[in-house]
């Protein structure tokens, strides 16, 4: 499942996968996205609604998120949802860079720097439930990370939350 997709997904181009569905805000963009080909796509604002009533339980293997915790209001509950439609030893990976819409993102993700954005996404997962073996992959806080950053030198920090929903 590629939650709050758009027009592209950031999957492996050289990994092919049986099927793919989608879930963002953009009819538009989702129709247009060429990995949903196999798989079918919906648009929620998660904001509203943090259900994933589309999905059953159990059902993926895999949850990505990428680019789009920043603007979740409710990420405990939405994190919670991906838990539940994960199947026992699925991955959830929650992965974002330095670049998002001031306007449109939480209250504090602007202040915090990538090691405690990375942090919170943990902390978001930990009290949603369901998931083990969490694990922070690339904070953005090496040296040459955070060097290509200043001033607009090129350079875009990223950051992946990764965890394992609990087997059973």
């Amino acid at each position: 499942l590629d939650l709050m997709s758009s027009h592209i997904s950031h999957l492996p181009p050289a990994m092919s996968f049986a099927r793919v569905d989608g879930h963002g805000m953009n009819a538009e963009e989702l129709s247009k996205n060429p990995a949903f080909a196999g798989g079918q796509w919906w648009v929620q604002d998660l904001n509203e609604d943090p259900a994933l009533s589309f999905a059953a339980d159990g059902e993926y293997d895999a949850v990505l998120c990428m680019a789009g915790v920043q603007y979740l209001q409710e990420a405990e509950s939405v994190f919670a949802e991906c838990s539940r439609v994960l199947k026992p030893n699925g991955v959830m990976i929650v992965a974002f860079t330095n670049s998002f819409f001031y306007q449109k993102a939480i209250y504090g993700w602007s202040e915090r720097g990538m090691a405690t954005r990375a942090k919170l996404v943990r902390d978001y997962m930990r009290a949603a439930g369901g998931f083990d073996d969490i694990t922070i992959e690339g904070d953005g806080t090496g040296l040459v990370a955070q060097l290509a950053s200043i001033g607009g030198l090129g350079g875009d920090p990223f950051a992946a939350v990764v965890g394992r929903k609990n087997g059973s």
